[in-house]
């Protein structure tokens, strides 16, 4: 039997309805070496951390860590990174599902392949409303499929999207200060980039989970729309300053922020401020794009962009423009 041991961290917000199947989920793998489940709550103001209790009274492997007021996803996941202390940890929302062999699976993944330091998979996209299946997140959600393995160039493809709770990481490479608690929505891309300037992500090609929508999911916010571009711009900030080798990556997906955020200014009738991030574009290494982008600004409409962002085929080809 492999002894290599696995900590899960369960990251929970108000998911009162959904946190008991998350957590049946983890409670059913098929894997027999894991050292503890991990819930940390950001502050719940419904019934979400009196299920957690009740399920640690039952369950001696639950820990609940509970916090009295929100602070947001960053801190929440760092209070649990704090309490690791397994070979590998894996980090889930309470809103997700782990099928049976998913710990197994990536388990075994990691230990034969000693070059990759996280294991990826791919996951059913599950709209909670509807109660239906919408498909692969590699085909719903993403636009790229990771073939093997990648490194951390990767990364900056804005094509390719990964869902963070179908990720399982070698705990020695997790970074000393976790996620970085200056971004509210970006925090989990400059830790994936921490994570493979140190190895490889290994990418098994299988649904492992479910990846529930549910209206309440914190990507999908109002807020997050709107601070999104500011929180991105921060995070390639953060990450120029630890990784100054990586400029060049940064820059193309530095370039790819803009350009979506002056399309989405076009659809939102903000011509004017479309053209002013295009002059900005220019003056921040990227002249011909900015040209480009301003020029886009000129003869683009709300009706067109509505038909790019619309439809995947015309979206993905943007995406290779870009």
């Amino acid at each position: 039997m492999d002894k290599s041991t696995v900590d899960i961290i369960v990251i929970t917000y108000n998911q009162e309805s959904l946190i008991e199947e998350t957590l049946d989920s983890i409670l059913n793998q098929t894997y027999d070496n894991i050292n503890q489940i991990i819930v940390t709550d950001d502050g719940s103001i419904d019934r979400t951390p009196n299920i957690i209790k009740e399920y640690a009274k039952d369950n001696p492997l639950i820990k609940p860590i509970l916090a009295k007021k929100n602070k947001g996803i960053a801190y929440n996941i760092n209070r649990g990174l704090n309490e690791i202390e397994s070979d590998y940890v894996s980090i889930t929302g309470g809103d997700d599902l782990m099928y049976q062999h998913k710990i197994e699976k990536q388990v075994n993944y990691l230990n034969l392949n000693v070059d990759s330091v996280v294991c990826a998979h791919d996951m059913d996209v599950f709209n909670t409303n509807l109660e239906q299946s919408l498909g692969k997140f590699s085909d719903i959600i993403s636009f790229k499929k990771i073939e093997g393995k990648v490194n951390v160039e990767s990364i900056f493809d804005p094509s390719i999207f990964l869902c963070p709770s179908s990720f399982l990481y070698k705990s020695e490479i997790i970074p000393e200060n976790g996620f970085d608690t200056r971004l509210k929505y970006l925090n989990d891309f400059v830790f994936s980039v921490d994570i493979l300037m140190k190895g490889n992500l290994g990418f098994i090609d299988e649904v492992l989970g479910t990846y529930r929508i549910h209206g309440n999911n914190i990507t999908s916010s109002e807020e997050a729309k709107m601070m999104g571009f500011e929180d991105a711009l921060i995070a390639f900030s953060i990450i120029l300053s630890r990784y100054p080798e990586l400029y060049k990556l940064v820059k193309q997906r530095k370039v790819a922020t803009y350009l979506d955020q002056i399309l989405k200014s076009i659809k939102n009738g903000n011509d004017k401020k479309a053209k002013i991030l295009s002059k900005v574009l220019m003056t921040d290494g990227s002249y011909f794009k900015g040209i480009l982008a301003y020029l886009l600004s000129i003869v683009l409409n709300k009706a067109i962009i509505d038909k790019i962002y619309g439809n995947r085929k015309l979206l993905k080809l943007f995406l290779k423009f870009i």
